[in-house]
């Protein structure tokens, strides 16, 4: 190989010595990047190679092992599924046997207390039963043994209706949905009949947390699990315990759904998230008789743990390869640096203006042919180079038309970009513009405006044809060049206006002094949208590049009037959105107050079930207690006891007796107080719909009205009724909006009544409802001519527990309940109008069109 550079020798050019310093100085750096683009080249070619075929082989291996691996994880998820059903199912079956062992014996006179013993017995051999119950062959219970109770022998309750029986003697055995008593333990009812027809049926109460000592203790891997869900998604047994007793619902996950569903078990194993969250491969079983269902996971980092590493494996492997396959490009390429220094330096010195300059490379390839193909390109160099600064010439004058050209249009770019909504600046600069760069006497443009086209915008026109033109539409017709182009859709070119046979508008030509026009239609969909005009006073045609630059200005055109007509769509699907957006927030609001109410009622519901029992426990022994002091009494008139001893027990028990009887009037007052308090915490019942407000307003009044003479014989008010016909339809609860006018209703009764007794004769009580229709909006007043509310006591009637009514007549929750319905649940607004001694008067106002929201009564 050999490699030199020498001058052509008839066409040599003398390099000065500091001129070949510099070239060679300044060629270091472009030659030194193009080495290592080499570098890079081979390099990744090397690279390519091997990793391809490495990658291609590691690709086959994985897929391969991959589907073994999960073959295998198929079957052992499976087998564990199958093997965990049939550890509970043998649980239950264990239970249902030592369960049969109470039904062997018939039912007798003497027999019960035998039964009896077993049943103590079977308690406490079976942890897992918590109450048992025998019924005998007619369906009378005869003994009911509990952990949690007391026993009961012989109650004689009848069951021959109850499923546990029916379903029991027809079957044999009876296995009962899973129940979760008090919302946290697992239980299910097991019942056996006997084999003889006077054996009877045994039911047993089974908990089944103590299915978790089945459950833990079964191994799914190193961080594997396995838990039961019953039939209706509800977690039965789990290896953290806490999961059931918080009767946590599984029917949410993938895999539970499918099961669930009655897929059964499937080829694949199914990923997906587990109750904590975890990604996890899951397998199930069905667990017969019971309906229940054997799930079993495994965390996918762990099931795909050896994959992982096989991964590992061959990245080390196409790491190796990679290096390698560098090294050998970095050796080949050093074989190539020479002839392509050669090349560079010689393509500089022809980059310079040494046009002699020639390149001699004995490779024998293809870079002696690029060699050959620079010399060949250095002699035509040569020959052009004469006619080069006449070519320049030109085309620098056609580069400074295009430029002139391209300064207009940024110039009407920026005007655009700079009122793009504001559509007359645009169009006017658009026809100036167009004017100045064509050389034109007149440019205008003209829009649509239904059938016809006006001007809107020009330039170089005079006010007289200006005026003219505005009072002369243009229509869709041949006679003028800017209706043609409308009627058209096509660009119209008339060199000279008055040689054309077509065109005939009278006074245009005189008055616009233009005898050459361009008519440019601005076209949308296939419809114009306008045109854009020029005209010259002296004929002559347009040339093809002007025809092509007005065509660019009329499409800047329409695209400054799309522009604008879309701005004005937004602006009004802006507003839209602004109040679609606030009735979404108001929404928001009103949604996330009732979720907080009914977490409040929850709450108050279970304090008023727990205070419930001990004040009734209060109330049932104060009344006692009152009964036992008169038997007392009665006792004692027949003691021989001295005068001063009887005067003392008598007034101890008479005070005795007067206490009690305030314990039970409070603790009364107390079971109303709490009885309301369930009401009040009460969620939304029933769904909300369209009805006629009049209708229920009507309905209201009917019910309380009768609901008063039926309490008191006597009672008697006028009713008075305002209904606007317009008030129609209104989408409410229906029931909780009865639940309120009846609460205000009976206020104004009672206030009404309380006025009557402590006024003279002659008084008359009156209660008044009406309706009004306020558009999108309804109002409901309820009036009385009752006894008022005083100012301090008005600003906290809708407290809850506040009352003014006597002990025992009111609990003061009915204000506050209503409240929450009118505004928390209807998003509605309630106004108290009062003068105290004369009326009261409640306004409600509910929106007649109630704003979606969940349904927190339906979805609990």
């Amino acid at each position: 190989m050999s490699i030199s550079l020498h001058p052509d020798a008839p066409q040599s050019q003398v390099v000065a010595p500091s001129q070949a310093a510099n070239t060679a100085s300044a060629s270091r750096s472009p030659i030194e990047r193009v080495r290592s683009r080499l570098f890079r080249k081979y390099v990744a070619l090397f690279v390519a190679v091997v990793g391809i075929a490495l990658l291609s082989n590691g690709i086959f291996e994985v897929f391969f092992y991959y589907r073994e691996h999960k073959a295998a994880l198929i079957r052992i998820q499976h087998e564990q599924a199958e093997a965990a059903a049939a550890k509970i199912s043998q649980f239950i079956k264990e239970i249902e046997s030592q369960l049969g062992w109470t039904t062997q014996l018939p039912w007798s006179a003497g027999s019960i207390e035998q039964r009896h013993f077993d049943a103590l017995r079977l308690l406490r051999q079976v942890p897992a039963i918590t109450e048992l119950a025998q019924i005998d062959a007619t369906g009378k219970e005869r003994l009911r043994v509990s952990r949690l109770a007391m026993d009961v022998i012989d109650s004689r309750i009848d069951l021959s209706h109850d499923a546990k029986f029916t379903e029991t003697v027809a079957h044999r055995v009876y296995y009962g949905p899973v129940y979760f008593r008090r919302e946290s333990e697992p239980y299910m009812t097991l019942a056996i009949a006997g084999t003889r027809k006077d054996a009877g049926v045994s039911i047993a109460e089974v908990n089944l947390k103590l299915i978790w000592d089945v459950v833990s203790q079964i191994k799914v891997g190193q961080h594997g699990r396995a838990y039961v869900v019953g039939s209706q998604g509800r977690l039965i047994a789990h290896p953290d315990i806490s999961l059931v007793l918080r009767n946590t619902d599984m029917s949410k996950l993938a895999q539970v759904q499918a099961a669930l569903a009655g897929h059964g078990m499937s080829d694949e194993l199914q990923g997906s998230l587990n109750v904590q969250g975890q990604q996890v491969l899951t397998a199930s079983a069905p667990i017969e008789p019971l309906r229940w269902t054997m799930f079993v996971e495994l965390p996918v980092e762990e099931a795909y743990a050896s994959l992982y590493a096989a991964l590992q494996r061959l990245a080390i492997v196409l790491l190796a390869a990679s290096i390698f396959a560098v090294l050998a490009g970095i050796f080949l390429a050093r074989r190539m640096v020479g002839p392509i220094r050669a090349l560079r330096i010689g393509a500089e010195r022809i980059g310079g203006g040494d046009f002699s300059q020639r390149i001699a490379i004995k490779t024998g390839d293809e870079l002696e042919e690029l060699a050959d193909q620079f010399n060949d390109m250095g002699v035509r160099l040569q020959e052009s180079y004469a006619d080069l600064e006449n070519k320049v010439e030109k085309r620098t004058a056609e580069l400074r038309e295009s430029l002139r050209q391209q300064t207009a249009t940024a110039e009407v770019l920026k005007v655009i970009s700079r009122s793009a909504f504001d559509l007359e600046p645009v169009l006017q600069t658009l026809a100036e513009s167009a004017r100045q760069l064509l050389s034109t006497d007149t440019a205008n443009i003209y829009l649509r405006d239904g059938d016809v086209l006006r001007v809107r915008a020009q330039s170089g026109m005079t006010k007289e044809f200006y005026k003219f033109l505005q009072e002369r539409p243009a229509k869709a017709e041949r006679s003028r060049f800017i209706g043609r182009a409308f009627l058209t859709a096509e660009v119209v070119h008339l060199p000279d206006v008055l040689a054309d046979p077509e065109y005939s508008f009278p006074g245009g030509p005189q008055l616009g002094r233009y005898r050459a026009v361009l008519g440019v239609p601005m076209v949308l969909s296939g419809r114009v949208e306008g045109v854009f005009g020029l005209g010259r006073s002296e004929p002559g045609p347009f040339t093809p590049r002007e025809i092509e630059l007005v065509r660019t200005y009329a499409d800047q055109a329409l695209i400054a009037v799309e522009n604008a007509r879309l701005f004005n769509e937004v602006q009004a699907r802006t507003k839209e959105l602004s109040q679609s957006l606030e009735d979404l927030r108001t929404a928001q609001d009103r949604l996330i107050q009732t979720e907080k109410l009914a977490s409040l009622g929850q709450l108050t519901a279970g304090i008023a079930h727990e205070i419930k029992n001990p004040l009734n426990f209060v109330n049932n022994f104060s009344a006692l207690s009152t009964e036992l002091i008169d038997e007392l009494n009665e006792a004692l008139k027949s003691a021989s006891l001295d005068e001063k001893t009887r005067e003392e027990i008598d007034e101890l028990t008479h005070m005795l007796k007067g206490n009690l009887e305030k314990v039970v009037q409070h603790g009364k007052r107390a079971d109303s107080i709490v009885k309301n308090m369930l009401l009040h915490s009460r969620e939304g019942s029933g769904e909300h719909r369209p009805v006629d407000i009049n209708a229920i307003v009507e309905e209201s009044l009917n019910l309380a009205y009768h609901g008063a003479r039926a309490e008191k014989s006597g009672f008697n008010i006028t009713l008075m009724r305002d209904f606007d016909p317009n008030a129609g339809m209104v989408d409410v609860y229906p029931q909780e909006i009865t639940r309120v006018l009846l609460n205000l209703i009976s206020n104004g009764f009672y206030s009404a009544t309380k006025r009557q007794q402590a006024a003279a004769n002659g008084f008359e009580p009156t209660l008044s409802a009406s309706t009004k229709d306020l558009g999108n909006r309804v109002e409901i007043r309820i009036r009385d001519n009752g006894t008022g509310i005083a100012q301090e006591v008005r600003e906290k009637i809708f407290n809850p527990f506040f009352t003014t009514k006597p002990a025992g007549e009111g609990t003061g929750l009915g204000l506050s309940m209503s409240h929450d319905i009118v505004v928390k649940q209807h998003g509605g607004k309630i106004d108290v109008d009062t003068e105290p001694g004369a009326f009261t008067e409640f306004i409600i106002t509910l929106q007649r069109a109630l704003v979606a929201q969940s349904n927190i009564g339906e979805a609990n």
